[in-house]
């Protein structure tokens, strides 16, 4: 077999160079990071975290998955022998609001179990980590980093597949196995996670307090939300995950996490563990220009026309507001971060550091004579990058755009049954592929048009066809498109109000009498789904050889590029990107100076929920019974010694999204509080850590501990955890 590269995505130490606070750090390295976390404060042991022998911190810990596709959201963590365990409001949201009615809003008033039987059914699972292993030599065995193109992505393919039903087999398929590419596909560690699929809430602040300062906040210090909610894992008698069941039982972890009263000072030991979702850490300089000048902007443009149109209705009724709550949240959070990123990208000059690296790198191909190893890597980074500034906009606002049109999305999803209608020979297992499709598509129906509101999906639709007609160069877009934007004389709204009028995808009753009985000319005839079709027909026919010429360059070029990288800095150890797999941060509680003059202080108390408080406000209302408390100085336990209640505090620990929910633990292993955000300062971070700016702002437990209990009066949940004074 020759050589294969375990390649170790690196950089130069004068431009990307993991720092000590920088890393999402994969389980099995810890032991490598072990003596510097101990010097920062640590008292554990990297044994201690990570174990596959006993039990660990990393038992501890959740993955929140939505139903049906498994897809991680968010993080969690257990907080008592019985199941419970915590995240984010933010995290909790949609399953809340589902829960929610207009005579029974929990969303808006808050929710606290007062038994067990109280507890309410959650529409998502939770995965448990069992054990991390490396197969790299199953998947990459023969295969080689300079093979042809797409001879090695077909090999790897195949092997990919051999690989996760050999570990299936092994395992009898107990285990939810996911087989993960690190480094850019030059290492692949297995997965094995324990799903459990009975989830019920248990507690929930109201929206004014888990979601306290609304847009304005977020992403921005100071913070006062108390960003938390509560769920319960049940499990069968033998303590293995189960469908929902009345005679299920608490889940008894291997580990959940004490809970420390003690606060924090500036420089404690402060780690997370969590699941991280995507960072791109290492992209080009010409990505660079093209996501700060071009792909963010885009994204931007027709998120915030989006959210301009919910607002108008949601301010106006409680039960539309209700009704769109979730999608609202889910569009402001990333319009909010990528609208940071296009300014943050420029104001770090990362273009130019990057550049300055890859020159350097050039120079030493050059010096060492690798041209015939890495000397087609910046022609590679180039031309895939020519063809994303010319073809990049069309995939952005298919995800950003259409995808937020309700009628256009629910339309995509019938190109399916496009397909299976089409078949020349309808045999039986066609037609049953048909009725699987409409039965579940009949089943779905009334859930989907209960949070639809016609006046706010007009105008949704009309924004959504002016920007593809506008902004997509027409020799892309779909003829279809266009000739229904000429014959309405670019009159968007009167355009829409006439798709609306005639296509099932915009009315329950006409699509469920189509389900009833469908057939093909209707389905093609469709106004709204002769845009979605055409649109998607369009990007996954006609420019697929575009899209498979650039991810193949992509991915040739950060494979090589990477292998550069680890022979100029040989004997490092390098944190790799993000990819929705557990990982461990460490560093400690710190200030920053966010400019010239302007120093942020740790941690915010009561004092700025009081400053900040505006009756009545959609943002920065607050229940009067805390504002009352918080006057008061009602903290009992929970104040520090000055008599204040800390809110939220920042830490120099390394996540990005999907670290929403995850524990913040100091260095006896015990929970600190719950990570929430990071600051706006360093809001590209996902592109570049940046030490002096970059935090992570999480909610203090303390002020978890005082809503439940002196605020909530749901003291009798603190009887099952461990609390540590």
């Amino acid at each position: 077999m020759k050589k294969i590269y375990i390649l170790i995505l690196c950089l130069f130490v004068s431009v990307l160079t993991t720092k000590a606070d920088e890393g999402m750090w994969p389980l099995t390295l810890l032991k490598q990071l072990e003596s510097d976390m101990q010097a920062k404060g640590l008292k554990l042991t990297a044994e201690d975290i990570y174990s596959i022998n006993q039990s660990c911190v990393k038992d501890g810990v959740l993955r929140l998955m939505q139903r049906g596709s498994n897809r991680m959201f968010c993080t969690g963590e257990i907080i008592s022998n019985e199941g419970l365990f915590l995240s984010n409001h933010h995290c909790g949201y949609g399953a809340i609001q589902e829960l929610s009615t207009p005579e029974d809003n929990i969303l808006k008033n808050g929710f606290f179990a007062k038994d067990r039987a109280s507890e309410r059914k959650a529409n998502f699972n939770i995965g448990i980590l069992i054990r991390v292993e490396d197969v790299t030599d199953m998947v990459l065995n023969g295969i080689n980093v300079n093979d042809e193109e797409a001879a090695r992505t077909k090999a790897v393919t195949a092997a990919l597949g051999k690989a996760k039903e050999d570990l299936m087999v092994k395992d009898e398929r107990k285990y939810l196995v996911e087989i993960v590419p690190f480094y850019n596909g030059n290492k692949f560690l297995a997965m094995y996670y324990e799903v459990f699929r009975d989830i019920r809430l248990v507690g929930a602040p109201p929206e004014n307090v888990g979601k306290f300062g609304g847009e304005t906040d977020n992403w921005m210090w100071p913070r006062h939300t108390c960003d938390f909610s509560m769920f319960r894992i049940y499990s069968d008698k033998d303590n293995k995950p189960a469908d929902f069941n009345a005679e299920n039982k608490p889940y008894t972890p291997k580990h959940f996490f004490p809970i420390s009263l003690q606060g924090t000072q500036p420089g404690d030991y402060a780690m997370i563990l969590g699941y991280p979702g995507r960072t791109s850490r290492y992209t080009y300089s010409d990505g660079i220009n093209y996501y700060s000048n071009k792909e963010r902007p885009a994204r931007v443009k027709v998120r915030r026309a989006v959210l301009d149109i919910y607002e108008e209705s949601m301010h106006a009724d409680p039960k539309i507001k209700l009704m769109y709550s979730d999608k609202y949240a889910g569009l402001s959070n990333y319009w909010k971060k990528f609208k940071g990123e296009v300014d943050g990208l420029k104001n770090l000059k990362l273009y130019e550091r990057r550049k300055a690296a890859e020159d350097e790198m050039a120079a030493w191909i050059k010096t060492n004579q690798k041209d015939i190893t890495y000397g087609e890597v910046f022609t590679l980074y180039k031309d895939a990058f020519s063809k994303l500034n010319q073809y990049g906009l069309y995939q952005s606002y298919y995800s950003d755009g259409l995808l937020n049109s309700q009628p256009l999305a629910i339309a995509a999803g019938f190109t399916t049954l496009e397909k299976l209608l089409s078949t020349a020979v309808q045999d039986e297992e066609t037609k049953k592929k048909i009725a699987d499709f409409t039965a579940g598509s009949l089943k779905s129906v009334p859930e989907t048009f209960k949070e639809f509101y016609n006046p706010i999906e007009v105008k949704v639709l009309a924004k959504v066809l002016q920007y593809l007609y506008e902004d997509i160069d027409h020799a892309q877009l779909p003829k279809e498109i266009i000739a229904m934007v000429d014959k309405s004389k670019k009159n968007y709204t009167k355009l829409a109000e006439s798709l609306f009028k005639k296509s099932m995808f915009a009315n329950q009753a006409k699509l469920e009498k189509y389900l009833g009985n469908p057939n093909l000319k209707a389905l093609k005839k469709d106004p709204i789904y002769i845009i979605s079709s055409s649109y998607i027909k369009k990007m996954t026919e006609e420019m697929k050889p575009v899209y498979d010429d650039v991810n193949s360059k992509l991915s040739r070029a950060s494979r090589l590029f990477q292998s550069a990288m680890m022979e100029m800095q040989t004997g490092k150890t390098f944190s790799p990107d993000a990819n929705g797999t557990m990982r461990l941060t460490y560093g400690t509680v710190q200030n920053y100076e966010a400019r010239d003059a302007v120093l942020y202080k740790e941690y915010t108390t009561d004092r700025g929920v009081v400053e900040k408080y505006q009756p009545g406000d959609i943002e920065f209302d607050a229940p009067a019974k805390l504002i009352d408390l918080m006057k008061k100085k009602d903290f009992g336990q929970y104040a520090d010694a000055q008599g204040n209640l800390h809110t939220c505090f920042l830490t120099t620990n390394d996540i990005t999204g999907g670290n929403s929910g995850s524990p913040v633990i100091n260095g006896k292993g015990e929970l600190i509080g719950t990570a929430f955000d990071g600051n706006w300062e360093a809001i590209s971070s996902d592109f570049a850590f940046e030490p002096a700016l970059q935090r992570t702002i999480s909610l203090d437990i303390r002020y978890t501990l005082f809503i439940i209990d002196k605020f909530a009066g749901a003291g009798y949940l603190l009887n099952e955890m461990k609390i540590v004074k």
